[in-house]
Parts: C-alpha cells; structure tokens; sequence
C-alpha cells in the first residue's frame, strides 16, 4: 500500500503489495485507488501515462461528475462509469448507507469487477469523490476475493481516514471512517452469501473473470 506521487489527486495509493493468506502478493501498479480527479495536474497525467494506465473505473453519480468532472485530459484510458446509489431513505447512519450498497447496488460492484477483468484493464484506478466508502467497499471486496485477509483489508481501508482528515474542511471528508465499518460490511456479505466471491458471482461476474482479476493482480510472494 503505497503512496503515489499524484500531487493534484487525494487520497491515492497503489494497493500493490499486500499478502494473501496464502503467501501470494498483490502486483504492484496494477490496482490504484484514489478520491476525486478534477485537480489531477500535468505530472499526475504524465505519470499515470507512465505507468501504461488503461482503465478508469468511476463509482460517482452523475451530480458529482458534473461538479467535480475529472481532469484526464487527453489521457488515454477507457473510461468506466457505475455508481452504487446514494438514495439515503430510509438510511440513518453510514454503516446503513454502506449495507444498502451491498444490498440493493450488487449490479454496480459488479460491473466494476467486469471492466477490471477484462483482458488489457490493467493497470486501472477506482475511485469516487472521497476514494473512502464506494471505493473502499469496492476494494474491500475485491481484496476478499484475492485471498487476503481481513487484517490487512482493515488496514487498507483505514488509510484513507489518515490521508484525508488532515484536510477536514474539504467536502470529501464528511465522517470518521471506522474498522466497523469495513468489518461489519464484510460480515453482511459472508452472512447472506457466504464470501465476496459468492456475492459477485451472485450478481452476475464469471468464474472466469473472477480468475482472470487473480491472475492480473497476484504474482508470488
């Protein structure tokens, strides 16, 4: 989990680096996950230029992208839009805003998964207005699905509290993010479908682009 020299854009690492439980690793500057584009300057464009980024995977809703659209430029990456719903009624608390993800926006988490397995998205980026709770539930499951464990999930996740709460004032930081958050997300998952895998292949993702996401994103360890 390593900081990215991408000064225009917040809350952004490479999630390259950390261990399953069976010793595999996962490959460095295949997977990065960031907040916001809209202030990517021309070296952060260069350097994701450099690293041969393909795909951009944007969980935001339309209202953001319009208020925040992302600063690419001439960047060439294939662009991927889903975005998990953030009709809040009925939702107090962002542990329910999180479980309402996972219950009624599956087809969203899954279209994601579709566009990073699919052959030539690597290296690709996710990310939403803070990089924090659409992506962090993404990444979530997507780590869950390459084997790691739920230690090292936590503490992915957890970063993004760490990069962004120096910069409260900033409409990307609207709450405390918290490991019970992620823990209890992912004991949701396990309880209505037994694992991450079983719930993405429950809303529509392969057997076989599960396997292809492995074998783009785990080398040895």
């Amino acid at each position: 989990m390593s900081d990215l020299p991408l000064a225009g854009i917040k809350n952004a690492r490479d999630i390259g680096g950390i261990q399953t439980d069976s010793g595999a690793v996962v490959r460095p500057l295949r997977l990065l996950r960031s907040a916001r584009l809209n202030n990517a300057t021309d070296a952060d464009r260069a350097w994701l230029a450099s690293i041969g980024l393909r795909t951009v995977v944007d969980l935001r809703q339309p209202f953001e992208i319009a208020a925040w659209p992302d600063a690419l430029g001439e960047l060439a990456v294939e662009r991927v839009f889903v975005a998990p719903s953030l009709d809040n009624e009925g939702v107090g608390t962002f542990f329910e805003l999180y479980l309402s993800w996972l219950d009624h926006s599956g087809a969203a988490f899954a279209d994601a998964v579709h566009a990073l397995a699919r052959p030539g998205a690597l290296p690709a980026l996710v990310h939403c207005t803070a990089g924090k709770d659409r992506t962090g539930v993404l990444t979530a499951l997507v780590l869950d699905v390459l084997g790691v464990g739920e230690k090292a999930i936590v503490a992915d996740y957890l970063l993004s509290h760490e990069r962004l709460s120096a910069d409260s004032g900033d409409v990307v930081y609207q709450h405390v993010i918290t490991e019970e958050l992620i823990t209890g997300s992912l004991a949701h998952v396990r309880a209505r479908f037994g694992s991450a895998e079983a719930y993405l292949l429950a809303h529509g993702v392969s057997a076989e682009e599960l396997a292809a996401l492995r074998t783009g994103l785990l080398g040895d360890g």
